[in-house]
């Protein structure tokens, strides 16, 4: 199967590959976690400012952090 791929399309598919993972590694820094008021929250889905959230504070892992994982591991 590998002989009808061609090295342009294999440098293409590497190129796809590590955009992907970039992406996922932005994702990831959008949704850090961070210490507020004894817990550990997503930064992204509390709305995290200044020390103070402007959504209800969100667990970290939040569902997309464990969406994440749960599509690595697999």
């Amino acid at each position: 199967m590998l002989e009808d791929f061609d090295e342009l399309t294999l440098a293409e598919i590497a190129a796809g590959a590590t955009s992907s993972a970039a992406a996922i590694q932005r994702v990831r820094a959008l949704h850090r976690p961070v210490e507020h008021g004894g817990r550990t929250i997503c930064v992204e889905c509390s709305g995290w400012a200044d020390g103070s959230t402007d959504n209800p504070p969100t667990a970290h892992p939040c569902a997309t952090i464990q969406a994440l994982d749960s599509q690595e591991t697999t």
